[in-house]
């Protein structure tokens, strides 16, 4: 159980300093191509954040109901 905990953390906190990363980055230096790749390559991360927060939501509260 703790291990799984750990890894959760650091999965978490790579996902952070991905954001960090990708936020510091001088995005004027990309071409038009790239800079509307990468905005649609973040739009498919926040869609995927966005059902896993879904999913996770459905799992804890049918873990808590079953309780």
């Amino acid at each position: 159980m703790r291990s799984d905990r750990n890894a959760l953390i650091e999965a978490l906190d790579a996902i952070e300093a991905g954001c960090k990363a990708v936020g510091g980055f001088p995005v004027e230096t990309l071409s038009r191509t790239d800079g509307q790749a990468l905005l649609a390559r973040l739009d498919k991360l926040d869609q995927k954040l966005v059902a896993l927060q879904r999913s996770l939501r459905g799992q804890l509260l049918m873990t808590r109901m079953s309780a």
